[in-house]
């Protein structure tokens, strides 16, 4: 009888440590796929980071060729100017769904103007296109309404080249600082 005792107790204790050693196993397991799958995400964000920073270089490299063409109205069309949005657009979804808040509303707000500014670019096209066109001469309206869009291309260009430049002194990397003429902090002027 006591034998009896003894083997249902070793088994008792062999179900119990197989059950504990299972959920060990398992419980590892969960932990090594969390972790596989976090470095995942943070490889997935490091790479459309870059991707969406290189756009911002562009966009805000961009606004100063906008503003040089806007003091010498060498282009009165504006055609050589052109914004990129495509590569935000591609990846916004999968950004937004990992990166942090304070990125998406960087990066949304930053996108939002540059689109904001295509509109200006085109409105000012079809005004100016109008106003070429048209068989009367330009007139005090019509030279204050091209100032005044001109003017506030300027404004939403440098609201866009500031941006631009917080972006990427917070969140770009040397090769982006460098495109944008940032230094190095604690590099000399």
């Amino acid at each position: 009888m006591i034998e009896f005792f003894i083997e249902l107790s070793a088994g008792l204790v062999g179900v119990f440590a197989g059950a504990a050693l299972a959920l060990w196993a398992d419980r590892q397991a969960r932990v090594h796929h969390v972790a596989e799958e976090q470095a995942r995400l943070e490889e997935e964000l490091a790479n459309s980071r870059k991707l969406v920073i290189s756009s911002v270089v562009k966009n805000t490299s961009e606004t100063k060729r906008l503003a040089g063409l806007l003091e010498s109205g060498e282009d009165p069309f504006l055609f050589r100017v052109t914004f990129e949005s495509a590569v935000w657009e591609a990846t916004r979804a999968q950004f937004i769904r990992i990166a942090s808040i304070d990125e998406r509303v960087l990066l949304t707000r930053f996108f939002d103007h540059v689109r904001r500014l295509n509109n200006l670019i085109d409105f000012h096209r079809r005004v100016s296109a109008e106003l070429e066109i048209s068989p009367a001469a330009l007139d005090a309206g019509d030279r204050k309404l091209l100032g005044d869009l001109r003017a506030r291309l300027r404004e939403v260009a440098n609201e866009i080249r500031i941006d631009g430049l917080v972006i990427v002194t917070d969140l770009g990397d040397a090769m982006h600082k460098r495109l944008l003429g940032i230094k190095p902090a604690g590099e000399g002027p």
